[in-house]
């Protein structure tokens, strides 16, 4: 297997190690490029940083012992130093901590021949697996060409960098990933390699001037809004929304403006259709001022709301002539304001500080929502909302519609920040119905059946846009109940107690007009507690539920990878292994039963 594995092929072996230590054995050889010996000899020690935020780490490689008795002994214990991925760093450091080995304890403590024998285990099953798709004789030498195989060829490092990260004594071996170059190929490659110099010098040249400058101080204003206010002398209870999200759209402005490079700041916001708009969280001029000004009129913040992206600006009367710069302030697809900032200066906004602000304004969208979460989880009561819209651009209002069907939302799971799965139970609609709505549907995907029943039947949904619950979760609520018929669709979700709403409800408009609040309450909020979730599941177990679920839980069967195989739990407790999964299934079942219904009683 002279070329190595396929990316797949590849992936697919790591899957089928069934224990921590052979996903590590695996990695190490066909990532890191490490020989059979020298997997046995690298400790956490070896580890190191390349540069913060990288994508990869650096991973010593200690010399054979046996071979540094006759070398120079003044020489390096160490042979060289090869490339490894920050996802692997940090799998080898989580394997260290979980198995308390120290900084001289090697990952694999086992013999040379024991990691071939891991290799071909591993190997095995990935074969029976993929019915034969994936070779049964791997060796670590077919993960080592693996590794050379995806820098050169997939990623195309420079050939000196591999034969040194691998530890070849020479690029023949690498002679078959280094396919032959015609004329054209060779300048071209000499051509960018003079480009790259030049732009390298030109970047160093640009760059020179802000290492100088201090981090941006708006980072760690969203990190420690308290310190940034005391720092500033700031007063957050003249906030008109101190209850809500005044606290980080207050710290960041104060935070800018205490440097020398922008002396005016605020976070400006408002609401659909004009209902209202204000300025908040102002440092370095008053929000009256501001206002007076023109601030809440049109200006750069109306285009970097409807760009997403910020907006440079020189010579606008808000920022008194001066440079000035409207970043917005975004989660998901929920926008919560723009932070506006204006230069001391004459200098304009740079590309940097353009790029700079523009994640500053991503942490701080996340901050504003990721409070109110946080408030909900820890207050004592909460503020029940509900929402109704008929707007046909809300995927459960129109699915109601079109099919004259009644839809309860069972629950919702994120996928990522812009994708949510939805559950759905449905009754008076088919299944093939409601696929052909999904299908026409802008934003929405993925329909799977999960059950059919007389006269209805349950669903999931891939949901990307045209999703009110969406909206109203990125702006920090929870969703208790959504339930759409007759072409309308009512929404309850939870905010913190006192939270001001118009944010959340002018926020939904802004996507769906006709949205309206029809009803707001203070209700108590019943934490769940760790022993009020273990009551109310202890009843549901049986004894052998109860013994099959710690004696995997404990063996490590829930482990990925996993611990102890289905068979080994089983046969500790002298089961069959039909009758283990029986009652790790219904004990499963049963855990998640009590969880999930106690969430949706709170």
């Amino acid at each position: 297997m002279a070329d190595g594995l396929s990316t797949d092929a590849y992936d697919a072996l790591v899957t089928a190690a069934e224990t921590y230590r052979a996903v590590i054995v695996v990695r190490l050889a066909g990532e890191a490029g490490l020989r059979t010996s020298e997997i046995t000899r690298v400790t956490p020690g070896h580890l190191r940083e390349f540069n913060a935020g990288s994508e990869v780490s650096l991973l010593a490689v200690p010399t054979d012992a046996d071979r540094a008795e006759h070398s120079d002994p003044d020489a390096s214990s160490i042979d060289r130093e090869t490339v490894l991925p920050s996802s692997l760093a940090a799998e080898l450091k989580r394997y260290a901590d979980s198995t308390g080995r120290g900084d001289d304890d090697p990952f694999v403590g086992v013999s040379p021949r024991r990691i071939q024998m891991i290799v071909s285990e591993t190997a095995d099953r990935a074969a029976d697996r993929t019915e034969g798709v994936i070779p049964a004789d791997v060796t670590p030498r077919d993960l080592r060409a693996t590794f050379a195989r995806r820098l050169l060829a997939d990623r195309g490092v420079s050939p000196h960098a591999v034969r040194e990260a691998g530890g070849w004594e020479s690029l023949g071996p690498l002679d078959d990933y280094l396919g032959p170059l015609d004329g054209d190929a060779v300048a071209d490659a000499v051509v960018d390699a003079v480009a790259d110099d030049r732009s390298s010098a030109a970047d160093a040249a640009a760059v020179a001037p802000s290492r100088d400058m201090a981090a941006l101080p708006g980072f760690e204003a969203i990190l420690d809004p308290g310190d940034s206010a005391e720092a500033s002398g700031s007063d957050e209870t003249n906030s008109p929304d101190n209850s809500d999200d005044a606290s980080p759209l207050a710290s960041v402005p104060d935070a800018l403006t205490g440097g020398d490079r922008w002396t005016e700041a605020w976070v400006v916001r408002g609401w659909a259709g004009g209902e209202l708009e204000e300025v908040v969280g102002a440092a370095g001029v008053d929000s009256e001022t501001l206002v007076d000004r023109g601030a809440t009129g049109d200006g750069p913040w109306r285009a970097a709301i409807d760009e997403c992206e910020p907006v440079a600006s020189d010579g606008h009367s808000v920022a008194t002539g001066r440079p000035s710069l409207a970043v917005p302030v975004r989660y998901g697809e929920v926008t919560h304001g723009v932070l506006c900032l204006v230069a001391a200066t004459d200098t304009p906004v740079s590309d940097t500080e353009r790029r700079e602000l523009s994640i500053l304004g991503r942490c701080l969208g996340w901050a504003v929502t990721a409070r109110r979460w946080h408030d909900l989880l820890h207050s004592d009561a909460v503020t029940e909302v509900a929402f109704r819209t008929a707007d046909n651009g809300a995927f459960l209002a129109r699915l109601s519609a079109n099919l004259g069907c009644r839809i309860e939302l069972s629950s919702t799971v994120s996928v990522d920040d812009r994708i949510s799965q939805f559950y759905l139970s449905i009754e008076g609609a088919r299944p093939q119905d409601i696929a052909d709505v999904v299908t026409d549907a802008a934003g929405v995907s993925d329909l799977r059946v999960i059950e059919t029943r007389e006269g209805g039947c349950s669903v999931s949904v891939r949901v990307e846009s045209g999703s009110a619950v969406r909206v109203l979760t990125e702006h920090g609520a929870t969703v208790r109940d959504a339930t759409a018929a007759d072409g309308s669709v009512r929404i309850v979700a939870d905010l913190p107690e006192g939270a001001d709403v118009r944010p959340v409800a002018g926020g939904l408009r802004a996507t769906f007009p006709d949205a309206r609040l029809t009803s707001k309450e203070s209700v108590a909020h019943s934490p769940l507690t760790e022993s009020s979730l273990s009551e109310s599941v202890a009843d549901r177990f049986t004894e052998r539920q109860c013994a099959a679920l710690s004696a995997a839980y404990h063996g490590g069967y829930f482990d990925w990878p996993r611990g102890s195989t289905a068979e080994e739990v089983a046969d500790s407790m002298d089961i069959s292994s039909p009758t283990f999964h029986n009652h790790i299934r219904k004990a499963q079942r049963a855990l998640l039963d009590g969880l999930f219904e106690n969430d949706r009683r709170r």
